[in-house]
Parts: C-alpha cells; structure tokens; sequence
C-alpha cells in the first residue's frame, strides 16, 4: 500500500496483511494482520516495547548497586499491585475504539516496572504492545519508513514521562494513531502530575473523538503488617543472591517501615539494597529512614565506581573522579544527547575545558554509562529520583545536614551556565525543556535547589520557563519557596494568545500571582483588571468554571466602582460582556442573555451622549445581545437587536472598512440566520450572500484570520439557497465551507471542531438533497461522532448540536433502508430535547417538535403506529401554540407536522376524516407560503395534497379525490418554480 509523503509532522497509516495462496504467505491467526506505517518525520519513535527480561543480572551491575534499582532490569519481583488488575480491565473493556488511561505519582512510586508488568501481560494475552518515545529521546525519529505489526485484540502503547512532552506532540500521536487505528488501541500514559496539565490534555483527547479517557493514581504501599515488610524481604533476599550474600535472613526487617518515606516501592528497595551492600562489605548501613542516608550511601558507591576505573590513571579511563562526578551531573540534568550536544553541554559548563576534551569525556561516560539506545550519549544518573538526589546533594553549604560531604562549588553555577541562552539567537539550548523539568520536581522535595538554582536563573534569564511546557510551569507554580517576584517575571514573557503547550501552565502561574496581588492592591480598577486577565487565562486553558467565577469577581468590582463614579460605566458594560461570554460557552443561555442585556442598556445610555466613542462597542453589544436571544429562543428581538447593529456597523464600515468590515460580515451572517427563523429567507439569502462576500474579500487578503469567518459563511449561504430551491448551488457553497474547516481542524480540533460538525451536517443534508445517500451518510456520521465528543466534556454547550446531528442521522439511515438504527438515533435526539426543552421551553420548544416529527416518521417506518401518532400529535400541539404566536416564523413548520401526524393515522388507518381535517389545514397553510417562495414550498404542498387525494378516496369520496388528482397534474413543480 502506497501513501504520499506526510506533512512535516509525518504521517501514519495502516496495512492490512492477508494471508494468500502462492507467492509470500504471512501466517495470520484470529483474523488478519495489520501494520502500522510511520512515514516523513513524526514528533515520536514508536517501537515494540522491549518484553525480555534477562536471565541474569548483567555483569558488572553489582559494581555499582544503584543501577539494581533501574526498572528496566527488574531485578527485584514484581509484587502485584491492585492498579496491575484494574489496567487490564480497562485494556479488555467495551471500548472499541481508541482509549486513554493516565497513571500518576511521584517518582519512586514504580510506575514504570507497574507498565512493564501490564506490557509483559498484555503481550501474553495476545495484545501488540509498543513504546512510543518522543523524538528529543532517540536518535533515530524521523528516519526512513517504520512498521509496526499488530493483529487482534489490538495494541497497547506506552508513553512514559508524558508530562515532558510538548503538548501539541503529545495530542499528535494521539490524532494520527486515532486515525489510523484498525481495531482497539489503548495508550498508557506515565506522568508524575496530573492536575492542570492532565485536565488540559485530557480537554484535548475528548475533542478527538475519544470518549474513554480517565486518570489513575498509583497508590503508595500501604503501611499495613506485612506489605512493607514483605517488600523489604523479597527485595533484600533478591539483592542477597547477586552479592552472594548467604544469610540474608540476618539483615533484620527494619522496624521504621512504617514511615512514611516508605510509601514509595523505590525507597523500600533502596533499604534493601543499601542493607545488603553494607552487609556483603562488612559496613554499618546509615541508621534512619531520611532520603538523604540513603542516597548519600548508594552516591559514594558510584564514587567508588568512577575512582575505580581512573585508579589514578591506571584504569581503563582518563577522567578523574571529579569530572566524572560532573559529567554526570550534567547528563542528569540534560538527559541523553546526541554526541554533539553532549560534547557542547561539558564544554558549556566547563566540565570540560576545550571540545576535544568533551569528546574524550563523553567517551569515558559512555564506557561508565553505556547508553540505553543507538546514538544517544550521556545518559542521566538513575532511577530518576536517585540523580534528583545528586543534584540537590552536590550543593555545598548542606555538609552537615544532609550527611553528604563529596559536594563541588562548580554546581553552583552549573545550571545557569548550561541553560543561559546563547548570544548569538537567543535561542534556548535542546536540552532546556527536560533540565528545568528535573530540577522543578526535584526542588519539590530539595528546598534549597529553589533558592540556589531556580530562583537565580529564572530571575535572570526568564524566557526559559516558556521552554520547560505547561506541566513544568505549573510544577513551577507549586514550589512554595519560589520568590514570588521570578513568577511575575515569567508571567511578563507570555504569549497573548492561546498557546496549546502552554495554557495550562499560564492559568496556573496567573492564578498564583493573582491570588498574591490582589490583598495588596488598593486600586479596585486594577483589582478588576487582573480579574479579567486571569478569567481570560483560565478560559484558555479549559477551566470554564473558573473563568466565570474570576469573571463575577471582575464584574462585582466595576459594578462597586461605577456606583460612586459613572465615568467607569464602560468598563462595567466590558466585564458584562466577557461574562456573558464566558457563560454562553458552557451553556448558561439565561445567565448570558441578561448579561448582554446590561451590557446593551449601559451602553445605549453612554452612545447617547457620545454616539462616535460609544457606539461601535454599542453595536458589539447589540451582537451579542441578539446571539443570546436567539439561543433563548426568543427570535423576533434577536432579529431586532441583530439589524440594528448592522445598521450601526453599515455606517462604520462606510467611514472605516478595514475597521469595521469584518464585524459587519459576521453581523450580516446573524442577521440571515435570524430572518430566516422568522421565516423572511429571500432576506436571509441576500444578508447571506453580502457575509460571503466581504468574507471572501477578506480571506484573500489574510486567510489566516479570516478563513474560517470564511467557512462559517458559506455553511450558511449553502442553507439559504437550499430554502430557496437552489440545491446545485447550496451544495457547492457547503462543500467548500467543508473543506475550509476541515483543514482548520486537522490543525486546531479544539476550536474548529464544532463548526466543523455543523458544516458537516449541513453537507450531508445537501448531499441528500442532490440524491447522493451514501456520501450523505457518511458526512452526518462524522457530525455525530464529533459531537457526542464534545458534548460528553460539556453537556450544556454542545446537547443541542448533538440532537440536531441524531436528528439527520437518523433521516440518512432511513433514506438508507436502515429503519431500526434511524429510529435508534431519532429516539436519542428526541431524549435530548426533550431534557433541554423541559429546562428551557422558549429556546428548545421547536426543536423538540421537530425531533418528535421525525421519530414519528421512523417509528411509523418500522409499524410502531400509536407510538407513532402519539409522537406526531405532540409535535402538532407544539407547533400550534408556536404558530399561535409567531405565524410567519412557525407555521411552515405546522403544516409540516400536520401532514406528518395525517400520514401516520392513513397508514395506521385510524381516525380517517381527522386525518382529512389536517390536510385541509396543511393546505390552507401552503397555498398562502406557496405564493411567496414557491420553490420552496410547491414540494411540500404537492405532498400533501397527495395525501389528502388518498383519504379522500379510502373514505369513499371519489368525485373529490379526482379533482385534487387533476390539480396535482395541472401543478407540477418544474412548470411551477419556471
């Protein structure tokens, strides 16, 4: 199978292998066998994830014992643990399609030999199991075309350290395995945090279409009797046995397991193994049960390694104790690099004073530390926790304190000097993002790497916090010693805008400084204004909730102000707006109607004695005003409040079109969807027509900006010419609203997903129109699948949108033959609205009637008929109180229920002349639409007059039933649109 070269981020596809007769045979069992292909240069590596364990422990290990602690030997026995079972239920469960787990916990908690262990199961089960690395880890990513095979149940991938991966490369993996998926796929995340950052990224995965995504927290080992102390045991008698250490049973069970430092499975083992070497060496092991002991010993006994193997320049290595003790320093703060960075990185921080001499360190390292992978060097001190430990005992001026005495004043300035940004561009080193997140997590449990390292060189070079990603920033904001001031520093450097990697972080560190500023802020207007800021930031970083409620206190604030002085009138009428905003967005439609509604009469007040400084952001309210009527259902004052800021805009844009143009273009899209609610649509598609074109005009000059006004445009110019009857026309101005938002999508799912949904709906209704069924279908499916997505993270705001693509769902697979499924979906949206309807009956009233119209249709398809009429006769006593109301807006949709309820009771043949009565009244209702746009209506009128035709002459009244007959020949819709 052959794909075109990808984007710069690569591409993934799949390949289905078949086992055929003569030629190459692949040997498939439980079904067919798939690849994954990864071709072009993708952000990550994805490799079969290494299952074998060795027979024995390597040679050499117990030369240095903490390399006994590394995950990926797993010396010690896996002591099952109750997450093991709830993973592998999760990987076996319903879900057929793409499912996210995240396993979080401090370091040392075992979360990697936790995923060892699922992988190893998961292999034995049948499952294909993978490691995916990020790119900044491997040398290799991006090469030539790489494969993976896979067959049923499916695959299980693991992304370790996912915190330390950009965002936007994290959510690509995901995508591009998403779409390329063939049969269940699960992905294992490992991360120390969740908080924030997981509730950002998971905010991500539900909007692509992943519904099953969830977190886990790896519990510590509970200090009950017996666990940690049988930990201990299997721990210490494993060790015991590599250091030939024959009574192990006389290495007493320490009696302060109960501590709480030994929660972790890693401190546990350090325990162990610290007990064991000290055994097996005739030494006193250190007594207590502090980190810093236990570190302390097993960091000397790496000592005794690098000393061994200089042995005063008679060993196998040139470097001396010292540098080595460097070099690894600066591998753990780096993690592995490619020899050239590596090289750079000693020399930068003088570990090494000229290249030659870092090249000659890099080697002797890699003699002490051969690396993990192909091409990489340097690889970090561990387990993690371990190097974390080094670093923060490495400092002098904790001799005493902490008991370790090997510290070097070069770690002082070791940091700056490695991560300072080069002269030349400014830009950060590689390495940046992985050194600044090791030092935040270990400054976590070592205070004095706040103060001594973080604090100076954030202070000083600030832009290097933006390197480190939205997890570290909020790590950063966390660490309670942090000066307060290198915050406000980092906060100075932010983007404007939304930034995918970053949101979650900067609402993070707003917050915080927020929350600092504000007790010492005397000005309420500056109170306010960081209100409003950090409202903004936490709205960009998915935290709706606690945008509004930031919002409120922005709000409460001016409206404080603004009683004492009217001058701050305006800012009171901003903060109403952005609220109502902010509560539209997750779907509190009362709440933001009667914010836009303050906002407006302010700002009417303050235009009327200064019409050229207030009434721009008058029509700006009025837009918004209009936007949340209609969504309260209350059409009539939207299209009032909606053409008088056209009126506004129209006049602006004369004086000042490249201020002004792009708001009345969006305006003039309101404005047709609001005359076409009340049923003017030659209106609406001249208002329509004008949008898109000032919308074209300006996308030519900046797509960028105004794409996907653009394609919002078209998707409704495409439904006004289908009122109207131009189908040809409305189905190409759909196709390329489609084709605008889908690329918008594939770069930016989260904001351009739900209009996307609604293009796609709208195409698929065009798609029927123009009698192509199966690409109809196809189109609306993908609708449903995106919007129950988006409706699964947030009911309120995307429900509706949801019902609307349930409601042409099931029309397409009706038209496709395929009644129960049709029924299925209608039924669904009918639950919906009717929910929506009964909290909220002015807004979701029509929709209801509509869905209650077309789960009559299905279920009269399928011979259900009461079910059917009672479903049709609701819609009628709807749509007769709306029509009561608001005739020009309703009444097109009450024929419309009419004929449906009189076509369910002739084909149930109950109640006869009641059926005829609505007839009547559905022609009564035509005749006068038909007048007015008889393309649109002369369709729907013929059918029920059709209708009509048929009862007339099952109840015996043939004379009748001929005229209408003559009537509908003498009618025919071509002559009649010509």
């Amino acid at each position: 199978m052959d794909a075109p070269v990808g984007p710069r981020d690569g591409v993934v596809y799949t390949q289905i292998i078949t086992a055929t007769g003569g030629g190459r045979v692949n040997a498939v069992q439980q079904g067919d066998q798939y690849n994954y292909i990864y071709r072009g240069t993708p952000p990550y590596q994805v490799e079969p994830f290494p299952l074998t364990v060795p027979a024995a422990v390597p040679a050499g290990l117990a030369r240095v014992p903490s390399r006994l602690l590394m995950a990926r030997h797993q010396v010690v026995p896996f002591l099952s643990r109750p997450e093991l079972a709830l993973l592998e239920t999760w990987r076996d469960g319903e879900s057929p399609g793409l499912s996210v787990r995240l396993v979080h916990a401090e370091g040392g908690s075992g979360k990697t030999r936790l995923a060892a262990e699922f992988a190893a199961r998961s292999a034995r089960a049948g499952w294909a199991v993978a490691l995916a690395r990020h790119r900044s880890e491997v040398a290799s990513a991006g090469g030539g075309d790489q494969s993976l095979a896979v067959r049923a149940p499916g695959l299980v991938m693991i992304v370790d350290y996912a915190e330390r991966w950009p965002l936007e490369d994290l959510i690509t993996l995901v995508r591009q395995h998403r779409d390329a998926a063939r049969d269940r796929l699960r992905i294992l995340l490992l991360a120390r945090p969740a908080g924030i950052w997981w509730q950002g990224l998971a905010h991500q995965f539900t909007k692509l279409d992943i519904l099953d995504v969830d977190a886990l927290r790896l519990e510590g080992i509970p200090d009950t009797p017996g666990a940690r102390a049988g930990m201990y045991v299997a721990a210490r008698d494993r060790f015991a046995e590599i250091f030939a250490h024959t009574h192990p049973a006389r290495i007493g069970i320490p009696g302060n397991l109960h501590d709480p430092v030994f929660a972790l499975t890693l401190t546990v083992h350090m325990r162990a193994l610290v007990d064991v070497d000290a055994a097996s060496r005739g030494k006193t092991p250190p007594p207590g049960s502090s980190q810093a002991s236990l570190s302390s010993y097993l960091l000397d006994r790496e000592r005794d390694h690098w000393r061994s193997f200089h042995d005063q320049g008679r060993g196998p290595l040139q470097t001396t104790e010292q540098t080595m003790g460097r070099a690894v320093y600066v591998a753990t703060l780096t993690g592995a690099l490619s020899p050239a960075d590596a090289t750079a990185a000693l020399t930068r921080t003088g570990a090494a004073d000229t290249p030659a001499a870092g090249r000659q360190l890099v080697e002797d390292h890699t003699y002490c530390y051969p690396p993990t992978g192909p091409g990489l060097v340097l690889d970090p001190l561990a387990p993690d926790r371990l190097g974390e430990d080094y670093l923060a005992l490495s400092l002098p001026g904790h001799e005493e304190e902490f008991g370790y005495h090997a510290t070097d004043p070069w770690t002082i300035t070791t940091p700056t000097a490695l991560l300072a940004p080069d002269h030349q561009d400014s830009r950060p080193a590689p390495y940046t993002r992985q050194a600044l997140t090791v030092m935040i997590e270990a400054a976590h449990r070592w205070p004095h790497l706040t103060t001594q390292h973080l604090d100076p060189l954030l202070r000083r070079h600030p832009t290097l916090a933006l390197a480190a990603g939205g997890a570290a920033l909020a790590r950063l904001t966390d660490l309670p010693t942090l000066d307060i001031t290198v915050l406000g520093a980092v906060n100075s450097h932010f983007p404007k805008d939304r930034h995918t990697d970053l949101d979650a972080g900067i609402a993070a560190i707003t917050a915080r400084l927020v929350h600092h500023h504000l007790p010492t802020l005397h000005d309420p207007a500056s109170r306010a204004h960081i209100l409003q800021y950090l409202a903004t930031r936490q709205l960009h970083a998915g935290l709706r909730n606690e945008a509004i409620t930031s919002g409120r206190q922005a709000l409460q604030v001016w409206r404080d102000l603004t009683s004492t002085d009217p001058a701050r009138e305006p800012e009171l009428a901003n903060s109403l707006t952005n609220l109502g905003v902010f509560l539209s967005e997750v779907g509190r439609q009362e709440e933001a109607l009667t914010a836009a509604q303050e906002a407006v009469e302010i700002r009417r007040r303050l235009t009327a004695g200064n019409p050229a400084a207030h009434e721009p952001d008058l029509a700006l309210s009025l837009t918004n005003l209009g936007a949340s009527l209609w969504k309260a259902g209350r059409g009539k004052e939207a299209l009032t409040a909606t053409q008088k800021a056209v009126e506004i805009r129209r006049r602006l844009a004369t004086d000042n079109p490249a201020a002004h143009e792009p708001s009345l273009a969006d305006l003039l899209t309101n404005l047709g969807i609001f005359l076409s609610e009340v049923g003017r649509g030659e209106e609406a598609l001249t208002a329509a027509q004008e949008a898109v074109k000032i919308q074209r005009r300006l996308a030519t000059d900046n797509p960028a900006v105004h794409g996907p006004d653009l394609a919002g445009a078209l998707s409704n110019l495409g439904n006004h010419l289908s009122w109207v009857g131009r189908r040809e026309e409305a189905l190409t101005a759909t196709q390329e609203a489609v084709k605008i938002q889908r690329r918008l999508a594939t770069d930016n799912p989260a904001a351009h997903e739900p209009d996307l949904a609604l293009s796609l709906n709208n195409l698929g209704n065009r798609l029927s129109e123009a009698g192509r069924g199966e690409e109809a279908l196809t189109a609306t499916e993908e609708a449903v699948g995106i919007q129950r997505r988006l409706a699964t993270d947030n009911p309120a705001a995307h429900e509706p949108d949801l019902a609307l693509s349930l409601n042409n769902l099931g029309n397409r697979l009706s038209e496709a033959g395929r009644g129960e499924e049709a029924l299925t979906a209608t039924e669904e949206a009918v639950g919906i609205r009717r929910r929506l309807a009964a909290a909220n009956p002015a807004a979701h009233d029509p929709d209801l009637a509509l869905s209650l119209n077309r789960f009559g249709n299905r279920l009269s398809e399928v011979g259900r008929w009461e079910e059917a009429l009672t479903a049709t006769e609701e819609a009628v006593e709807i749509r007769r109180r709306l029509a009561t109301d608001n005739p020009a807006a309703y009444e097109p949709d009450l024929a419309l229920s009419l004929s449906a309820w009189a076509s369910v009771r002739y084909e149930a043949r109950q109640d006869m002349p009641e059926a005829l009565r609505a007839t009547v009244d559905a022609v009564e209702i035509y005749s006068k639409l038909v007048t007015a746009m008889p393309a649109r209506f002369i369709s729907p009128l013929r059918n029920v007059v059709s209708l009509q035709a048929d009862l007339l002459r099952s109840l015996g009244h043939l004379r009748e039933a001929e005229v209408v007959r003559a009537w509908l020949a003498a009618n025919d819709p071509v002559r009649r649109i010509e």
